[in-house]
């Protein structure tokens, strides 16, 4: 009878610390239910407030136009949203980081309660209660069912980049067919076989030319034009003389401009008068048109130069592409290239097919000059 009450008086100690341990549990629950109905609350009014304020956008400032109203709208609704998404994943991780410290308490409490209930102290970590051992068994089949999902993703990425392998080949017999073809077409040449990207090149680059061409042609139509009236007016004067240079006609020459500074500094001034101080509006109107044709001059100067240099930049890209590729090796002189303050590599360039680089070249410098000239 002793033996009988000392295992009862134990059982009952045992269910009093399983009582006391499932009361702290409880209590623990409700801590934590109380944090997550404060949660939910906070959620709730943060929703409350976001959702006016997405009517305030909504509605938007009627003093501005509707479309920066939608703009404005837009922007805010953006800002808010990317906000609201930092927030939002700083949330998650904390839950989630809450989450498995309570799983990682729950389990802890049931496998203590499970030595309780046998009296065993040493219960390993191979004792699972059913319910466990039911979720264990889902969490395989789902890793289960995941690893054959990815091994369909695996094989179909795999065909699919067989099927980008064999498109891209095909691509590439078709480039070369066409190659081929606009070379038969061009003339044949065996030695020198034309390519697509080469042609678009000298396309957009005579395309450039023809661009400046055309502008320096209206600038020089314009000087045409300008020389022609002042033609025109020189014979419709009837006296015109040395000392009495009052037809100044906006078009004069350096020799003219230097014959009165000259006779200015020679003491010889004009008489104030507003013949005089008309002849001087005129060589101020001519000096200040001079200048500009020497500004438009400089200009189309630069964007010549410009043209050229991008042309040089696209031949070196091509040559060095050819090096690289093996197609075209490049033993021989050493030129450097340098386009405004950017200086580009050297590079090996052979003789023979330099001879048309060269030859362009010498033929922009002869039109440069004739520009100047001009």
């Amino acid at each position: 009878r002793t033996h009988f009450e000392h295992c009862l008086f134990w059982k009952l100690e045992s269910k009093k610390e399983a009582l006391l341990i499932l009361s702290k549990e409880l209590d623990t629950c409700q801590q934590e239910r109380d944090q997550f109905k404060l949660m939910a609350n906070q959620l709730r009014e943060r929703h409350q407030g976001l959702k006016k304020k997405y009517r305030e956008l909504i509605d938007g400032d009627p003093s501005l136009p509707p479309e920066k109203r939608n703009q404005v709208n837009l922007a805010q609704l953006l800002r808010d949203s990317r906000e609201q998404n930092k927030e939002l994943s700083e949330e998650i991780k904390e839950l989630k980081q809450r989450l498995a410290e309570v799983q990682g308490d729950n389990k802890l409490l049931r496998m203590t309660i499970a030595k309780q209930r046998l009296g065993d102290e040493e219960v390993g970590t191979r004792h699972f209660p059913a319910h466990e051992r039911e979720d264990l068994v889902q969490q395989l089949e789902r890793a289960r069912e995941q690893v054959h999902s990815l091994e369909q993703s695996l094989k179909a990425a795999t065909d699919e980049l067989q099927d980008v392998r064999a498109e891209r080949n095909v691509y590439q017999e078709k480039a070369h067919r066409l190659n081929l073809e606009i070379n038969h077409i061009l003339g044949n040449h065996e030695n020198h076989i034309l390519d697509i990207d080469a042609l678009c090149m000298e396309n957009r680059y005579l395309h450039e030319r023809l661009m400046q061409l055309q502008e320096e042609v209206s600038l020089l139509k314009s000087n045409i034009m300008k020389y022609k009236s002042a033609l025109e007016s020189k014979k419709n004067c009837k006296v015109y003389s040395k000392s009495n240079s009052s037809a100044l006609t906006g078009v004069l020459s350096a020799k003219q401009v230097q014959e009165l500074l000259l006779s200015e500094e020679n003491g010889c001034s004009l008489p104030v008068t507003s013949q005089s101080i008309s002849d001087l509006k005129s060589l101020a109107t001519a000096l200040l048109e001079t200048i500009h044709e020497k500004n438009m001059v400089i200009q189309h100067q630069r964007q010549t130069n410009k043209i050229l240099g991008n042309r040089v930049a696209e031949l070196e890209r091509k040559l060095k592409t050819l090096e690289v590729s093996g197609l075209w090796s490049l033993p021989g002189i050493t030129y450097n290239v340098s386009l405004g303050q950017r200086s580009t590599s050297f590079i090996q360039y052979s003789f023979l097919p330099f001879i048309p680089f060269c030859n362009f070249f010498q033929t922009s410098s002869t039109f440069v000059t004739l520009f100047f000239l001009t």
